[in-house]
C-alpha cells in the first residue's frame, strides 16, 4: 500500500494543489474580503448639498489635528504635521470662535471631556522632592500666572461640557501653549541650582512635564473638536466660493511649502530628521500622513478658502487713526502740577491721634483758651524750662554717642557645667546659696560630698535656679570678663535724646536720667564711669561721647509721640477730669450700685468733655466751609480728628493763591543727612507744622486722586484746587502748572493696531454666529456619523 502511494506521490500533489487553489479561490478568499470589506459612509452633508464621506472628512481633520508647534513640543520627531502652521489654535481657539461654534454641539463633545476631566481632577503638579518651593506651581506663579489660575479653575469645575468649563480649558491650554514644559523644565532647573544644599531631583529630566500629559489638540478636547473644525472649514469654503473667493493650486502648494520650511529650519539641527532639504522634508511628512501632493495641496485649499472668507472680513473693519488718537489724547492727557499735603506725623485718622496732639500743644505752647484761634497752630511757645515745670517728660538734652553693649546674662556661657559646681560646694559659696534658697539649709552640708548629694536631690526647677545662681556670682567675680567683652563689642553711633523725666529707648532700666545726663555733661572727666555704665545691673554699656546740644529742649510732637510719653500724661488728665465732672453727671458715670464707672468704660464721654472747645471748633469752621448757613452737625471723634487742619490748609492754601512768595515760608526743605561727629542743628518748634509739596503727575487712569479728578481737569494754568480731605487724616490741595496729552503719545500706533484687532476679531465672530445659523437650518454640521462608527464597533466586539 505504501508503495503505491511512493510510486503515484506526484500525481497526488497535483491533485490536491489544484482542489485547494480551486476551493480558496471561490469560497475562502471571497468570505474574508466579503468580511473586510471597507465601505466609506457619509459623514455629514454641507450646505451645498455635498456629501462628504467620512474618509474626506477624517484626512482633512487629521492634517489639521497637529501643528508645527506640536512638533517642537515633541523635540522634532516625526509625527505632527508640520504643514499646518496651527489654524485650530490660531484661527478658532485664540479668536474664540471655537467657543462659538461648540456652543450648540457641547452634549455631544461631553463624550470626550468628561473622562479627561476625572484625569485632570486627580492631576499632582510636580513638586522637587527635597525642596517643596522648587515646583511648577511656583515657577508658574513667577513666570507664567494664568497657568496656575486656570489650573485651578479647571480642577474644580463640575461639569467640562459647559460654556464656562470650555472656555477654561481653552484658557488652561493657551496658557501652556505659552510656557510649555520644555521651558518650565528649564526653569526648575535654574531654580535647583539657585540653592547648593538642594539636591538635584534625578527624575527632573525623565518625568513628564507636560499638563496633564497632553500634547496635541486630540488630547485636550478629544476627537470631536477636531471633526467639528474640519466639518465647518469645508462648508466655509464652499460659502466662500459662492461668494467670489479662489484659492489657487499652486497658491495652497506655495503655503504648504512655506510652513515646511519654517519647520525645516526650526527642526536643521537635529540629528534624527534624516532628510538634507526642504523637498525632501516635505516629501516626507506626505508619506508618513498617507498622501499624495494633490490631495495635501486640495484639502489646504479649504482652508485658505476659510481664512480669506473670515480674514477679508476682519481686515475690511476701518479704523479711523484721527478717533483712535483723539480717544488716546485724552485717556492720556496729563495734569501736571504741585501738590501740598501734610506731613505724616500730622495726619490723624483717630479720635486718640487728636487727643495726644491737644495734650500736647497745651504742655509746649502759649494758645487761646477758646474760639476759632484754636485751630491755628501756634505762634508763640513756652520756654524748655517752662515746660520742665509741669511736664518734665517733654524736655530732653540731645546727645551724639559711641554706645557698645553687653548683657551681664550672656557672659554666663563663659561658665561651664564642672565649673559651676566646683563653686556651689566652696564653704563660703554654700552660704550663700543657704540664704538665697533656704530649702538648702535643712539638708546635710558639712563637707563637699554631702553638699553634692543634697544638690542632686532637688528637683529639676529648683536645681536649674541654683545653677543660674550660681553662673551669675562667678561672672561678678570676674569684672575683667565684662570689661574685655565691652572692649569687643560693635560700637553704633547714635543720636539719643535723654528726657528729664521717663525711660529711655536706648538705655533700659534707666530711672534716674538727671543723673545720666550729668555723668554725659562731665565727659571725658567720667570717662571711666561711662565705660562700664549700667542703669539696671544687668545690661552695661560703654559710652563715648562725641558731641552734646549745650541747653534743654523742647519735644516735637513727633518725639513725643514716638516715646509713649503723651498717652501716660493724657491718661492722667483724664483721670483727673473724670473725678472733676462726675459729679455733675452722676447718671452717666454711676453703676447700679452706686460705685462709679472705671475711666475705660467711660473714655469716650470723659473725652468728649474734656476736649469739647477744640471739637466744637472743628464742627463750626467744618459747617461754615461745607453747609454754609446751617447748624454744625454731631461729628464723631475720628472724623473730626481727620477734620484738625482742615482750617489750617485752608488758611496756606489762601496765603499761597494770593502770594507765591509764601510758599517756602511753609514748606519743608529736604535737608541732606550729615555723618560726622557733630550734632546736627536743632530745628526749631515751628518747622513741625510746615507742610509737603511734590511734583505730582497723573492721567485719567491714574487711581487714588489726590483731589478730585474731575476738578483737576478743570483746573486752568496756575489755577488752585479746594482744599481735600480723607478718613486718614490727609488733607490735600493742588496748583495746576500743566494740563495736556503727552509729547509723544507713545504707543498710538499699537493702540491702533490692537483696536484694529479687536474690531476685527468680533466682526469675525458676527459672521460665525451667521453662518452657523446658515449650516445648522440645512442640517450642514453633525457628529452623528462618530455616533453610529462607535456603535457598529461595538456590535462587532
Amino acid at each position: 500500500m505504501l508503495g503505491f502511494f511512493r510510486k503515484y506521490q506526484r500525481y497526488f500533489f497535483a491533485v490536491i494543489t489544484v482542489v485547494i487553489v480551486i476551493s480558496f479561490s471561490f469560497f475562502g478568499t471571497y468570505s474574508t474580503l466579503q468580511r473586510n470589506q471597507y465601505v466609506d459612509t457619509i459623514a455629514f452633508t454641507t450646505v451645498d448639498g455635498t456629501e462628504i464621506k467620512r474618509q474626506e472628512l477624517e484626512t482633512l481633520a487629521l492634517f489639521i489635528g497637529t501643528d508645527n508647534e506640536d512638533k517642537l513640543l515633541f523635540g522634532g520627531a516625526w509625527g505632527p504635521n508640520f504643514l499646518n502652521d496651527g489654524v485650530i489654535k490660531k484661527d478658532f481657539l485664540e479668536t474664540g470662535l471655537a467657543e462659538i461654534l461648540v456652543a450648540p454641539y457641547l452634549n455631544e463633545i461631553k463624550i470626550d471631556l468628561q473622562p479627561r476631566h476625572l484625569r485632570e481632577k486627580h492631576y499632582k503638579t510636580y513638586v522637587h522632592p527635597h525642596a517643596k518651593f522648587v515646583s511648577a506651581i511656583n515657577a508658574w506663579s513667577i513666570v507664567a500666572p494664568d497657568i496656575g489660575e486656570n489650573l485651578l479653575a479647571l480642577q474644580t469645575l463640575e461639569d467640562p461640557a459647559t460654556p464656562e468649563g470650555f472656555e477654561t480649558r481653552v484658557k488652561l491650554f493657551l496658557a501652556e501653549r505659552r510656557f510649555p514644559h520644555p521651558i518650565l523644565r528649564q526653569v526648575l532647573r535654574h531654580q535647583q541650582r539657585q540653592y547648593n544644599w538642594i539636591s538635584s531631583d534625578p527624575n527632573l529630566d525623565r518625568i513628564d512635564l507636560a499638563l496633564f500629559g497632553y500634547y496635541t489638540l486630540n488630547d485636550w478636547f478629544g476627537p470631536r473638536l477636531n471633526r467639528l473644525v474640519a466639518e465647518f472649514i469645508i462648508n466655509a469654503a464652499i460659502i466662500a466660493e459662492q461668494r467670489g473667493y479662489e484659492v489657487s493650486k499652486e497658491e495652497a502648494l506655495a503655503d504648504l511649502y512655506r510652513n515646511a520650511e519654517r519647520s525645516f529650519q526650526q527642526n536643521a539641527n537635529n540629528p534624527k530628521l534624516g532628510v538634507a532639504s526642504t523637498d525632501q522634508y516635505f516629501a516626507e511628512q506626505l508619506r508618513r500622513m498617507g498622501l499624495d501632493q494633490n490631495k495635501a495641496v486640495s484639502l489646504w485649499r479649504k482652508v485658505m478658502a476659510f481664512r480669506r472668507l473670515f480674514k477679508d472680513l476682519g481686515s475690511s473693519v476701518f479704523v479711523d487713526p484721527l478717533t483712535i488718537q483723539q480717544f488716546h489724547e485724552y485717556v492720556t492727557e496729563t495734569v501736571e502740577g504741585d501738590l501740598y499735603k501734610l506731613p505724616d506725623t500730622l495726619r490723624f485718622g483717630d479720635y486718640h491721634s487728636l487727643q495726644k496732639f491737644e495734650i500736647y500743644l497745651d504742655a509746649v505752647a502759649n494758645r487761646p483758651k477758646e474760639g476759632v484761634k484754636l485751630l491755628d497752630v501756634p505762634e508763640s511757645y513756652k520756654t524748655a524750662e517752662e515746660v520742665a515745670q509741669n511736664h518734665p517728660e517733654f524736655v530732653h538734652r540731645r546727645f551724639l554717642l559711641d554706645v557698645s553693649k553687653v548683657e551681664k546674662k550672656d557672659l554666663q556661657v563663659k561658665v561651664g557645667v564642672k565649673e559651676t559646681w566646683n563653686w556651689e560646694v566652696q564653704d563660703g559659696n554654700w552660704k550663700k546659696l543657704k540664704e538665697k534658697f533656704p530649702e538648702l539649709g535643712v539638708k546635710k552640708g558639712d563637707n563637699k560630698e554631702e553638699r553634692f548629694a543634697s544638690l542632686d536631690q532637688l528637683d529639676g526647677k529648683t536645681r536649674a535656679r541654683v545653677d543660674a545662681f550660681a553662673r551669675e556670682e562667678i561672672v561678678k567675680e570676674h569684672p575683667e570678663w565684662l570689661s574685655q567683652a565691652l572692649l569687643e563689642a560693635s560700637t553704633e553711633k547714635q543720636t539719643v535724646g535723654i528726657r528729664q523725666k521717663g525711660d529711655s529707648a536706648v538705655f533700659k532700666g534707666l530711672k534716674d536720667p538727671q543723673q545720666l545726663i550729668i555723668l554725659l555733661d562731665k565727659y571725658p572727666e567720667n570717662q571711666e564711669a561711662l565705660s562700664e555704665y549700667t542703669a539696671d545691673g544687668n545690661t552695661y554699656y560703654r559710652i563715648i561721647v562725641l558731641d552734646r546740644s549745650t541747653k534743654p529742649e523742647v519735644l516735637t510732637f513727633a518725639e513725643a509721640d514716638e516715646s509713649g510719653t503723651i498717652d501716660e500724661i493724657l491718661n492722667r488728665q483724664l483721670e483727673a477730669h473724670y473725678e472733676a465732672i462726675r459729679e455733675r453727671d452722676s447718671k452717666t458715670f454711676r453703676n447700679e450700685d452706686g460705685s462709679w464707672k472705671p475711666l475705660p468704660q467711660v473714655r469716650l464721654q470723659v473725652s468728649d468733655s474734656y476736649f469739647t472747645k477744640i471739637l466744637d471748633q472743628i464742627r463750626k469752621y467744618y459747617a461754615e466751609i461745607k453747609t454754609p448757613g446751617q447748624q454744625p452737625q454731631a461729628m464723631i471723634g475720628d472724623f473730626a480728628a481727620s477734620q484738625r487742619f482742615y482750617a489750617f490748609m485752608q488758611g496756606l492754601r489762601e496765603r499761597f493763591s494770593n502770594n507765591s512768595k509764601n510758599i517756602q515760608d511753609w514748606v519743608k526743605d529736604v535737608q541732606p543727612q550729615k555723618n560726622g561727629d557733630t550734632l546736627p542743628p536743632r530745628e526749631e518748634l515751628e518747622e513741625q507744622w510746615k507742610i509737603v509739596k511734590t511734583e505730582y503727575k497723573a492721567d485719567r487712569s491714574t487711581e487714588n486722586f489726590p483731589i478730585g479728578k474731575e476738578e483737576a481737569y478743570a483746573l486752568k494754568t496756575n489755577e488752585w484746587s479746594e482744599v481735600h480731605t480723607r478718613a486718614n487724616g490727609e488733607i490735600t490741595f493742588f496748583q495746576l502748572k500743566r494740563k495736556g496729552p503727552p509729547d509723544d503719545l507713545p504707543g498710538l500706533h499699537e493702540k491702533i493696531m490692537q483696536t484694529q484687532q479687536l474690531l476685527s476679531v468680533d466682526a469675525q465672530k458676527i459672521l460665525m454666529r451667521h453662518l452657523l445659523e446658515e449650516m445648522e437650518a440645512k442640517n450642514a454640521l453633525s457628529l452623528k456619523y462618530l455616533v453610529r462608527e462607535e456603535r457598529e464597533e461595538e456590535g462587532e466586539e
